[in-house]
């Protein structure tokens, strides 16, 4: 009978410890899945972190290298002036003073004749002499460019860079067209891109001739060396920016001009 009693006793300890040792390790089990919670969450935390700070890098990249990409197309325009500059410095100074000088001097000489002419018609007292004076001026010259300025120009168009370019003359203006006919027929000849004539009305037509850009953001690189080309051989050349004319071009506006 002790013995029996002594065997439940040992049962009851065991038991007691069975059940103890359940209970420290539920209690273990409880506080790992709560870790793993915990590390769970800080592990989501930290790869949201992690995507947000690499997104950020990201466009911060893209954003430099925008900057990067402008900043080269604004050095490109810059070398292509410096090559422009550099062109027209190498260029015989003398032989263009020279030219330049003989142009005076056929208009002189010209502008003499043509007043001496004026003054013998009114001497002879004829009363058309406006109209035969109007007719001997457009019978002498049909564009505005002699045969020295389409020289002058060829010369620095086959130096110079090439591009585009269009061509615009005043509606119902003989001279403007012809010049304007002459232009595109050099440009085209020294490799450069010009669209057809555009005879446009003016409500007041330009005098001389104007390049016009849609601003100075967009122009190309050449639109400075085609207007120092221009005013180089003698012609009189402005400059405008006008909103409604294409982006990254130039159109040269071909005026009246006093013959």
């Amino acid at each position: 009978m002790f013995t029996w009693w002594q065997n439940l006793d040992s049962v009851i300890v065991f038991n007691s410890w069975l059940q103890l040792i359940t209970m420290i390790g539920a209690a273990l089990t409880t506080i790992s899945i709560l870790l793993l919670w915990i590390n769970g969450n800080r592990m989501s935390r930290y790869l949201i972190e992690r995507e947000q700070s690499a997104s950020k890098k990201i466009k911060a990249v893209e954003k430099a290298a925008e900057e990067i990409r402008k900043e080269l197309l604004a050095t490109q325009q810059n070398q292509d002036i410096a090559d422009q500059r550099r062109r027209l410095a190498e260029m015989d100074a003398g032989s263009l003073r020279k030219e330049m000088e003989k142009i005076r001097n056929r208009y002189a000489s010209a502008e003499s004749a043509l007043k001496d002419r004026i003054d013998e018609l009114k001497d002879m007292n004829i009363t058309s002499s406006g109209t035969t004076t109007q007719n001997i001026e457009v019978a002498t010259q049909k564009g505005a460019l002699d045969s020295e300025q389409k020289k002058m120009l060829a010369k620095l168009l086959n130096s110079g860079p090439k591009g585009e370019m269009d061509i615009i003359s005043v509606l119902e203006d003989p001279t403007s067209h012809e010049t304007a006919i002459e232009l595109k027929e050099l440009f085209d000849s020294h490799g450069w891109s010009t669209s057809e004539i555009i005879q446009s009305a003016f409500t007041h037509p330009p005098e001389g001739f104007v390049l016009v850009i849609h601003s100075k953001q967009t122009a190309p690189s050449y639109a400075k060396f085609l207007q120092r080309s221009l005013t180089t051989i003698g012609l009189p050349v402005s400059a405008q920016v006008n909103t409604k004319y294409r982006e990254w071009s130039i159109s040269l506006i071909v005026g009246q001009t006093d013959q």
